[in-house]
């Protein structure tokens, strides 16, 4: 019988600095590069257990597993291409996440110890590898390589089948996480999570589903591309039905040769894109393969209107992500390489929609102001004694608040009674048309173009 390969990692301590200790600096985006490999690996399940008793957390997915060559080949292998070593889809037909293979790395940005347990078929292997021994034994060895310590024998629980990583002596204290935090941001990372996709993950039992990205309610208005309809109806706030926006772009998609799908939206207020982790949701993410490769091209665009502090959304583009193309990603897998033809062209295509939102939106939320202004008796009192073109200014005048910068329902309170005065005021001097010529900022710019307008 041959004697079993030595389990060997040959890396330079340069690539282990760079793509591991410092590619990532939190557990979400760390956990996310392994739920992906779970994927690739034609996984239907994997479970994420969080111990804070014991500082340590565990990934099982029910994948194909690794037998010893694959471990070896796979894993311990830094830099394994594996689309070009096994193909552009699974056995189940994915089309895998998984390029460069170094995303495995990233574990030792969060925990010091990493045990695999992995099993195919009847043959299993499992070893345990520690951050600063493999720092160590690169350092003082010629050939660069580390051999991580066999696990033996093979735990009574261990997996039937498929891997299991157990991450340990944490960096990353977990005192301060809650599981429900967890699940928002796996799930925003992610958009084949589902029994859509035959693909489920759950945290301590608790399955995490589409919802839990967690800015459904808070969208007032949203624009899609392609089918969107099991995401519209999550949206359970929307004050108008969604905007196709696909069969607009077509031409300008088939000129740049991608294509797009996904969702742009707004929320009432731009406080609402602060969640409980006091994470900034106030951006556009790109995805590709089902995963998120950018997680925001918004602030690429610069845009200070007011209307952009309201903006969040997803994006989809497959063409930045060919297997007969050039990787499109940064060495640090956390964003695309600006200067790539593909995402220039994406970028395009977006400025221009976000152009399109701008419009709709302050035309929606001047309408929508309309009708909040008009819930207020004074107010619909005061339209009722207005007729013709004096009524039509008046109602575009006094929904312009609904588009001013403010989180102070009574800042606008304020607005719309200094609308009014200030509205009569240029209606006695025969005016009316100068109030377009003030612009929609903040309240105290706001205020200060109207102030001298208003009654003693």
């Amino acid at each position: 019988m041959a004697k079993p390969r030595e389990l060997v990692m040959t890396i330079s301590l340069n690539a282990l600095e760079h793509l591991g200790i410092n590619l990532y600096s939190n557990i979400p985006a760390v956990l996310s590069e392994i739920v992906a490999n779970a994927w690739d690996a034609d996984a239907k399940k994997v479970t994420v257990t969080i111990d804070k008793a014991t500082e340590s957390i565990t990934i099982e997915d029910n994948g194909i597993g690794m037998d010893r060559n694959g471990v070896i080949d796979r894993f311990l292998t830094v830099g394994f291409r594996r689309r070009d070593e096994m193909g552009a889809t699974t056995a189940d037909g994915r089309k895998p996440m998984g390029r460069k293979g170094i995303g495995k790395l990233s574990i030792f940005s969060i925990a010091k110890i990493a045990e695999v347990y992995t099993r195919s078929g009847n043959d299993k292997t499992a070893f345990r590898m520690d951050r600063d021994v493999i720092r160590e034994q690169i350092a003082g060895n010629a050939v660069q390589m580390y051999k991580p310590t066999e696990i033996k024998p093979w735990p009574t629980d261990g997996p039937k089948l498929g891997t299991r990583i157990v991450l340990s002596s944490l960096s990353k204290n977990l005192s301060g996480m809650t599981i429900e935090g967890l699940k928002r941001r796996i799930a925003r990372r992610f958009s084949i999570i589902g029994p859509k996709f035959d693909f489920s993950v759950d945290v301590n039992g608790s399955v995490i589903g589409p919802e839990d990205r967690g800015y459904h309610n808070a969208l007032q208005y949203i624009w899609t591309y392609g089918d969107q309809k099991e995401f519209v109806k999550l949206c359970k706030n929307l004050e108008r039905s969604a905007e196709a926006r696909l069969a607009a772009i077509k031409p300008e998609l088939s000129k740049a040769g991608i294509d797009l799908k996904g969702w742009i939206g707004t929320v009432v207020k731009p406080d609402q894109l602060k969640d409980e982790e006091g994470d900034n949701l106030n951006r556009l993410a790109v995805f590709m393969r089902g995963k998120l490769a950018q997680e925001d091209i918004l602030d690429d665009f610069a845009q200070k209107e007011i209307y952009a502090d309201y903006v969040i959304g997803e994006i989809h583009c497959e063409e930045l992500d060919i297997d007969t193309e050039g990787d499109i990603a940064t060495s640090s897998r956390q964003a695309l390489r600006e200067d790539d033809p593909r995402f220039d062209a994406l970028r395009k295509v977006v400025r221009s929609e976000l152009r399109q939102v701008a419009n709709k939106w302050s035309d929606w939320r001047r309408m929508d102001g309309v009708k909040i202004a008009n819930a207020v008796p004074a107010v619909s009192g005061w339209l009722a004694g207005l007729h013709g073109e004096t009524k039509k200014k008046a109602e575009r005048w006094i929904g312009r608040p609904n588009t001013i910068r403010s989180q102070d329902d009574n800042d606008k309170k304020e607005l719309l009674k200094a609308s009014i005065l200030a509205f009569e005021s240029y209606r006695r001097k025969e005016e009316l048309d100068q109030l377009e010529k003030i612009k929609d900022e903040g309240p105290r710019s706001y205020f200060g173009n109207i102030s001298h307008y208003r009654r003693p």
